[in-house]
């Protein structure tokens, strides 16, 4: 009877142990998940922002610089402006 209470009572004991880990584990996972979630969140805001930046800056400037390469190229072989 006493060996089986002792028994029961260790069972017990590790039982809450596991529980306690799992708990920290959770909690280290949902910690860990908010990170990536936080980054993640960050990593877009940064993606837009340079996306923007990039239609800001880029283009036209890519635009400026293909005219002046098809007005290069209208020059040099004495092609006539193909009215807009």
């Amino acid at each position: 009877q006493a060996h089986q209470e002792m028994q029961t009572q260790s069972c017990l004991k590790l039982a809450e142990e596991a529980e306690k880990e799992r708990k920290e584990m959770a909690e280290r996972i949902s910690g860990r998940a908010e990170e990536m979630k936080a980054s993640y969140k960050k990593f877009l805001t940064e993606v837009q922002s340079s996306s923007s930046r990039a239609s800001k800056v880029t283009f036209p400037e890519m635009a400026k610089s293909v005219a002046r390469a098809i007005d290069g190229l209208r020059s040099r072989y004495n092609i006539p402006a193909t009215p807009a």
